[in-house]
């Protein structure tokens, strides 16, 4: 008889091995998985050791000691807020925060902005029947918290608690401060980190960052009546920082420094934007169109600096300096590229910017030489010329952006430089909608702010002409202006048809004094856009 053969075939074979490799990995994986899990569970018991640790040499220590340097208790008598600890070659960062807190126990304090804040804050809410009411030393206990984290910011133990002195509550001769941090739309910012100096007195900095409703209480504060001297700023990363500042004589601050009596409060919201660090690209020509190279640009913008608005000071001004609190002069002007007439400008807080000063003749110079604005034009926005708009900038969003070096900014301007004095300048175009449609085009009545525009009271007698272009179309506007008064040679009142108009951007084109300005075309925004 034929002996049979037996064995494998090659097919057999590959589909084993890859049943066997699928499994190999499965139980690799798991086996990975759990080593994981043992060294994340080994180190969050070493951090929870150190962080109990940690509480008790708290709880050890006397009552007037517990304050972390820099943290939110005014102390001269610190403990570091921070320290990092190597074990088994791991390194852990213990992070310590202690900040005073309101008990009703024995009634509540006046720290608090509304009835709101009160019930949130005053610990154990409402105070018990006959507690003193305010409580004149709301700072009943001290408040411990532990975090330890690794190199990476993971937390990876957290512990807390309440510390009360071992002594009689009496009379505070200190005050409070509460500070609540927002976004423009009123929505609270957690985590900001809020300063509070005073170099009048004699008062150690304090810092705390806020809690989920966007607040930060500093109890324990000295009074200071002389003046506005306590100084409140507040930076959250993502965002703009801001910084109080005292009154200029009959000058009310938009954020101002607050002042503090003995048993009082005083409070203050600080309003930060979402910002990105890339902020606008400067392109600097003559009104020819051309490239202006080497070109110091005077910019300012972002906060305003008081409420008044006749006052045109804004926090940021490069040369004065980035902050509401810069004094003096810090000549920070960027010099445009000297072929492309091209520069950046970072960090620079969302909202309205100005160039080369109120009316377009101050601090712009091309090697020493004073050089004024015919007029800045932005790439993107709502509206043409003065002031230029940076967008406020949210994680995640996706807007419209400007290229410079291989970096996206998000706007850009084209400023229109010259050296003759008498040339026309503009500075607004107002009201300007975005677009313009319906019947408005056929009898549209409009406004342009500049220098230079001299103009009679009657359309025959004026001696600036107001066109838009469209392609090959020319719109020419009736225009007036003052004889007499502020506003004479700087101010038109005009009206035009633009019934006709396509859809699409338009260029204004303004004649005055023997010299023509043509703002550019698209993509730039030198004129209305029209959609009929």
């Amino acid at each position: 008889m034929k002996q049979r053969q037996g064995g494998y075939t090659l097919v057999e074979l590959v589909l084993s091995l890859a049943v066997l490799a699928v499994i190999g990995l499965a139980f690799f994986d798991l086996f990975t998985s759990l080593l994981h899990s043992a060294i994340v569970a080994k180190r969050q018991a070493v951090a929870l050791t150190l962080a109990t640790n940690q509480m008790e040499y708290l709880k050890a220590l006397p009552y007037d000691n517990l304050a972390v340097a820099g943290g939110a208790i005014p102390s001269t008598n610190t403990i570091p807020a921070s320290f990092v600890k190597t074990i088994g070659g791991v390194k852990y960062t213990v992070k310590t925060s202690i900040r005073y807190a309101d008990d009703a126990y024995d009634g509540c304090g006046n720290s608090y902005d509304t009835q709101a804040d009160k019930q949130l804050y005053c610990r154990n809410y409402p105070p018990p029947t006959g507690a003193p009411s305010p409580d004149t030393n709301p700072a009943d206990m001290k408040s411990v918290s532990v975090k330890v984290q690794d190199v990476s910011g993971k937390r990876l133990a957290y512990a807390d608690t309440n510390i009360a002195a071992r002594v009689a509550e009496t009379a505070s001769n200190t005050g409070a401060l509460f500070i609540k941090v927002t976004d423009d739309s009123g929505n609270p910012l957690t985590g900001a980190t809020v300063q509070v100096t005073n170099a009048t007195i004699t008062q150690p900095t304090v810092s705390d960052t806020t809690d989920e409703n966007g607040v930060v209480i500093f109890y324990g504060l000295k009074p200071d009546t002389t003046g506005y001297d306590y100084v409140v700023s507040a930076s959250l990363s993502g965002y703009s920082s801001l910084t109080t500042i005292a009154p200029s004589g009959t000058l009310q601050p938009t954020s101002p420094n607050l002042n503090l009596l003995a048993q009082s409060s005083s409070f203050a919201t600080l309003k930060l934007r979402p910002m990105s660090p890339n902020s606008l690209i400067v392109e600097t020509t003559n009104t020819s169109g051309a490239a202006l190279g080497s070109a110091k640009v005077y910019i300012k913008g972002g906060y305003k600096r008081y409420t008044a608005t006749t006052d045109t000071s804004y926090c940021y001004d490069n040369l004065r300096g980035p902050s509401c609190a810069s004094t003096g002069t810090n000549d920070t002007r960027p010099a445009t590229d000297a072929t492309t007439g091209l520069t950046a400008v970072s960090n620079l807080v969302p909202g309205d910017y100005v160039f080369c000063g109120d009316d377009g003749a101050t601090s712009c110079s091309v090697n020493g030489t004073t050089y004024y604005l015919a007029a800045a034009v932005p790439y993107g926005g709502s509206s043409p010329l003065n002031p230029i708009t940076i967008p406020i900038f949210n994680s995640g969003d996706t807007p419209t952006t400007f290229q410079y070096n291989g970096t996206d900014y998000l706007q850009k301007v084209r400023l229109m430089l010259t050296t003759n004095s008498n040339f026309p300048r503009v500075k607004s175009i107002a009201p300007y909608a975005g677009s313009l449609s319906g019947s408005t085009l056929s009898n549209l009545a409009f406004t342009v702010k500049g220098v230079n525009l001299p103009c009679g009271s009657s359309a025959a007698s004026c001696g600036t002409q107001v066109k838009f272009l469209q392609g090959s179309n020319t719109y020419t506007a009736s225009c007036t202006g003052a004889t007499s008064g502020p506003t004479v040679g700087i101010q038109l009142n005009c009206t035009i048809n633009l019934s006709s108009a396509v859809a699409g951007n338009t260029q204004l084109v303004i004649t005055a004094g023997g010299n023509t300005l043509t703002l550019p075309a698209s993509p730039l925004l030198g004129g209305f856009i029209v959609s009929p």
